[in-house]
């Protein structure tokens, strides 16, 4: 398949990459991470060039690294990739952003992305953590603003049950 004009991929680089590593650093919270998994999302867009979708459909580079850089965060969270903790960064083990608090926090994420379709996953980050609306999700990931909705009603039906379980042992 051919790749991106150098010159195409060189300003996909520089105009889509401070986006695509800033997103990733919101998924992972590291910074080395999220970097490898910007990176790879960039090698993936210069293998894959100007046939960026294998339903036969050309997306914009933009929606194509990010649901691509999704995806490979979501793996990576999927396979127990951590983030690292600086405990001198953090306050006391009493605090709302203790290592002790984010660590929980972190623990009930991770079993969370292992317990949802990765559609579901998908939508609810890009809405709920990208901050993006349902019509901006559906258009990267190809499908109608219905089915978002539905991915994040399913989404929201897991994170509860997974809540209840917690709350409840």
């Amino acid at each position: 398949m051919p790749s991106l004009l150098p010159t195409e991929f060189t300003e996909a680089y520089g105009r889509f990459w401070p986006a695509i590593r800033a997103k990733c650093r919101r998924m992972l919270g590291s910074g080395a991470l999220a970097d490898e998994i910007a990176q790879e999302a960039f090698v993936r867009l210069w293998e894959a060039g100007p046939q960026l979708d294998g339903r036969g459909e050309t997306r914009t580079i933009m929606a194509w690294l990010y649901v691509t850089s999704t995806r490979l965060a979501m793996d990576a969270l999927r396979q127990g990739k951590r983030i690292t903790f600086d405990p001198a960064a953090s306050e006391s083990a009493a605090a709302p952003g203790s290592l002790a608090n984010i660590a929980a926090a972190r623990s009930s994420i991770a079993a969370l992305v292992r317990r949802v379709g990765a559609e579901e996953l998908e939508a609810a980050v890009l809405t709920r953590i990208d901050g993006l609306s349902q019509t901006e999700a559906a258009t990267l990931l190809g499908v109608t603003d219905r089915t978002v909705r539905r991915l994040l009603d399913r989404f929201d039906e897991q994170s509860g049950v997974l809540r209840d379980e917690v709350a409840h042992g």
